[in-house]
């Protein structure tokens, strides 16, 4: 049988232990808090970064497109004076119909400043292209966004749950997000 004192000892050792514990795990539930906390931080300043780029290739999606149309527009509008000069020649008198031919010729052909008319065609065509693409970069980083998005709620839930599984499935939606921004950014997407 135990003596008092022995059974004290061993009761305070006891005690001595599940406060260590006890310690111990507010230690490591603390740290692992902060962990989170900077990845919140870390995956914010992602967001705002791919933001910021999306973004600007979004606006970069309206000013080619806005150009091309502007474009295509001018290159219509010096068609139709084209076809009305020729459509003029066939009833103007001969001397008049050389200068109308050859001025509706003028409108088509190449010349320095790129304004014929095939010469507006390539460049509204490029102008559109180009707009394309920046679109659909623009829309790649919209889904990366949305990832780091859902990664910050999600390590908010792993926060409140203390889950490591579901800061782990945070820090993998993050990863692909910043995969396809990187991507994108690297324009290794089609």
């Amino acid at each position: 049988m135990l003596e008092a004192s022995e059974a004290h000892e061993l009761i305070d050792e006891a005690i001595e232990r599940v406060e260590e514990a006890e310690a111990k795990a507010r230690r490591d539930e603390r740290m692992f808090r902060d962990r989170l906390s900077l990845l919140v931080g870390l995956f914010a300043v992602l967001l705002a970064v791919v933001h910021l780029v999306g973004a600007g290739y979004l606006r970069e999606n309206v000013v080619d497109t806005i150009r091309a149309s502007d474009t295509y527009n001018y290159m219509q509008a010096k068609k139709i004076r084209q076809a009305v000069l020729q459509v003029g020649a066939l009833s103007a008198p001969a001397p008049d119909r050389a200068r109308l031919l050859a001025e509706a010729s003028a409108l088509g052909a190449p010349d320095a400043k790129g304004h014929g008319i095939g010469q507006l065609q390539a460049a509204a065509d490029k102008l559109s292209e180009d707009g394309v693409k920046a679109g659909a970069a623009g829309e790649h980083y919209e889904w990366a966004e949305t990832a780091l998005q859902m990664a910050i709620v999600l390590l908010s839930i792993a926060m409140i749950a203390s889950s490591r599984m579901v800061a782990l499935g945070a820090c993998v939606v993050a990863t692909g997000g910043t995969a396809l921004a990187l991507a994108t950014y690297l324009h290794m997407l089609g």
